[in-house]
């Protein structure tokens, strides 16, 4: 079972590493997406267009090498329960919005929101099974 939680962990680190890629490459249009979500200032949505793709970066590599787990657990679940608030209120708001999760490929609206926030509570459940196979593993072996 810790196997199991530990391929789920490094798939989310691959997601988080193909999002902050796939945005470094096009900051613009990143910064187009976050402008769609009406949530944000331009100045906080510009600093957040060129800070959260590192983050994302920094997070999936953190995952997939299995390192610093503990913070980046918590930056990859902070981020995810942001993404899927985000994506809630624009649902909510009827917003036609380009998601800008893994690039602007397609808006929201066009596929619905039902994929990107159940791709986020998914990575998100990926998270924790990752973390209670752990626990479960030592508190088998008595560690």
């Amino acid at each position: 079972m810790k196997r199991l939680g530990q391929l789920a962990e490094i798939a989310v680190g691959i997601a988080f590493l193909w999002a902050g890629t796939v945005k470094l490459l096009d900051p613009s249009a990143f910064l187009s997406s976050i402008l769609t979500y009406e949530v944000f200032s331009y100045k906080l949505s510009a600093a957040a267009s060129l800070g959260v793709p590192y983050l994302e970066v920094c997070v999936g590599v953190c995952l997939v090498f299995r390192v610093l787990k503990g913070g980046s657990r918590l930056l990859a679940t902070g981020l995810l329960l942001v993404f899927i608030a985000l994506l809630t209120q624009a649902a909510l708001r009827g917003l036609d919005v380009d998601c800008g999760c893994f690039g602007s490929s397609a808006t929201s609206s066009e596929s619905g929101f039902f994929w990107p926030i159940t791709r986020d509570v998914l990575m998100l459940a990926g998270i924790g099974f990752a973390m209670a196979s752990e626990k479960i593993s030592k508190w088998e072996t008595g560690k």
